[in-house]
């Protein structure tokens, strides 16, 4: 018997992980991927609109593309343009002018909620970007929560760094519209930050990325200016692409379920909101804590193998 697809929708401010979750998720033949919403984060919305437009382009994939809410909700927006590259893809550069399609010309929240409500069950959303667009959406269409399954999200962290709370990039980029997806109801699976690094990248594997197609050759070249902060000089964590994995393969997944929540951290040099976690608390959310590595990489090489096909 087939297995059904799972109807998904991305929200995504396409980097250079999110790009590998990207490439990794529109390969799969198990998920129906139904929208790619944008979300400012790594670079401006418009940066990012051009590099998820030209990645489903340079994939061969048609899937609708809408251009999310420009900034956070109350914060000015500060983008990672040091860890990403000017335009967002590290190393790799492409002619903006040559890309052929269109972004839709609704709102993400129309586009998402209609989406949502046209699938006959219940639909996930992978928030690997910062969470506006969806906090948007609960604001504008409150009942959209009733049509989503859940919300697969990479970031947050289980440890404090160096004794205080750690600001992961996707939440502390607007916490505020975290809270207000956290605070719905909805059931969360957080793909924290140290399940990247984890699954990360080695130098071997980044020269097999280069050795397999022309599509590895480019992915190659995006990680020449990716500055990955934690894994470093090791490789490129590819933190984004865990939430991919996740739906795929939760059998490879080791999770706990704990409570999640947003709170803020604010001192005379700090103002920032992070994932407050505590495995001890009546728990509201599924968190990743382990995965196969081995498993992990298989899957990835596989998709970008598949690509010459």
């Amino acid at each position: 018997m087939k297995k059904k697809k799972q109807n998904i929708i991305i929200d995504c401010d396409v980097g250079v992980d999110d790009a590998i979750a990207l490439m990794y998720a529109l390969q799969s033949e198990d998920l129906n991927i139904q929208l790619l919403s944008t979300e400012a984060g790594n670079n401006p919305i418009e940066s990012i609109t051009q590099n998820t437009l030209h990645l489903t382009e340079l994939l061969n994939k048609k899937v609708p593309v809408v251009e999310g809410v420009k900034e956070p909700i109350k914060r000015q927006p500060s983008y990672a343009l040091n860890a990403q590259g000017k335009g967002g893809l590290g190393g790799y550069k492409y002619n903006r002018k040559k890309i052929k399609t269109s972004p839709l010309k609704e709102s993400s929240s129309d586009a998402i909620y209609k989406v949502l409500k046209c699938n006959k069950e219940k639909t996930t959303i992978v928030a690997i970007g910062p969470m506006t667009n969806i906090a948007v959406l609960l604001k504008e269409h409150p009942d959209a929560k009733d049509y989503i399954k859940e919300i697969v999200f990479e970031s947050g962290t289980k440890e404090k760094i160096y004794g205080k709370p750690y600001k992961s990039f996707n939440v502390g980029f607007d916490p505020e519209a975290a809270e207000i997806v956290f605070k719905s109801g909805i059931p969360l699976v957080m793909i924290p930050m140290e399940l990247g690094h984890i699954a990360y990248l080695n130098k071997d594997d980044i020269k097999q990325f280069k050795k397999t197609n022309k599509i590895g050759k480019i992915f190659a070249k995006m990680f020449k200016k990716y500055h990955d902060y934690h894994v470093g000089h090791l490789g490129a964590a590819v933190h984004d692409a865990c939430t991919i994995f996740y739906l795929l393969h939760p059998e490879f997944v080791k999770t706990e379920q704990a409570h999640i929540e947003i709170k803020y951290y604010k001192t005379e040099t700090d103002d920032f909101g992070y994932v407050d976690i505590d495995f001890k608390k009546k728990a509201n959310a599924t968190v990743c804590i382990d995965l196969v590595i081995d498993m992990f990489k298989y899957e990835i090489f596989d998709c970008l193998k598949r690509l010459d096909k």
